[in-house]
């Protein structure tokens, strides 16, 4: 956004905007002072946040304990969005196919801001399993799902997402340099296919691949996320792997892509 446009810009709104951003599924709940620290404003300002949220209904707030949750009326924005999205009503079934083959939990995501934006999701039948929701965020640099989203984006784009993001180390195999993590995504586009080998969670195992619109661009990605322990079978996770690419690939064509040459999975789109 230019200087030009910053005139335009209401701050209190882009505040009330950050406090909303703020919860996630690992953070459902926060007082008034957390918010205050987290975010980096002042108390007061804070109050009169909070209390215009609350009295728009997009947040209420437990009296026993001080803390502040979403309502579902961000959730009802949220469905706004996903009707209109093509690819949700397309993607389902497929989701779900590939949840019944392998008994693991499926998703659908997009790209948002610096992380991946869960819109969808099949989740496995098994007792032990990812906990994910709707609506939930992860890291793009540390999951599948979030690498093949960054991966197939221009070079300028992934030049600014490593500049302005820390590589925090969650397990000992995630990618904290920028120069490996570079090379790394490069390899994600010779493959056509990103893996997660427990670089976010400990436990955790996922594959995920690119799905693209008409016009060959990859506008989302779908994964298969599972405990470790069951993905360990290096054959079972290779049949796996083909799956969440061909099941990918049948997602695109029916948004209108038509394989070509020009966007192969070493394309930079």
């Amino acid at each position: 956004m230019s200087e030009k446009d910053d005139k335009y810009m209401i701050n209190s709104v882009l505040r009330a905007t950050q406090i909303l951003d703020a919860f996630s599924i690992e953070k459902t709940s926060f007082t008034h002072a957390e918010l205050s620290k987290t975010l980096d404003i002042n108390k007061a300002a804070v109050t009169r946040l909070l209390y215009t949220l609350e009295h728009a209904g997009f947040l209420e707030k437990n009296y026993s304990t001080g803390g502040y949750s979403l309502t579902v009326k961000p959730f009802r924005i949220g469905s706004v969005y996903l009707s209109k999205v093509d690819m949700h009503a397309v993607a389902m079934p497929h989701l779900a196919e590939l949840a019944t083959q392998y008994k693991e939990t499926t998703h659908l995501a997009v790209l948002h801001g610096n992380d991946a934006f869960f819109i969808d999701r099949v989740e496995s039948s098994q007792s032990i399993r990812m906990k994910s929701l709707i609506g939930s965020k992860l890291p793009v640099y540390c999951t599948a799902i979030g690498k093949v989203l960054l991966a197939f984006q221009g070079k300028e784009f992934i030049n600014q997402y490593i500049q302005s993001v820390k590589l925090i180390r969650y397990t000992p195999t995630t990618i904290t340099d920028p120069e490996e993590f570079k090379n790394h995504l490069q390899e994600i586009r010779t493959l056509g296919y990103a893996l997660d080998d427990l670089e976010h969670e400990p436990e955790l195992k996922s594959t995920a691949a690119p799905v693209r619109n008409h016009e060959g661009k990859v506008i989302a990605g779908i994964s298969i996320a599972g405990p470790a322990f069951r993905m360990q079978d290096e054959k079972l996770f290779s049949r796996i792997i083909k799956s969440v690419v061909e099941t990918a690939e049948k997602i695109s064509q029916s948004l209108g892509y038509i394989p070509n040459s020009s966007s192969s999975g070493n394309s930079r789109t």
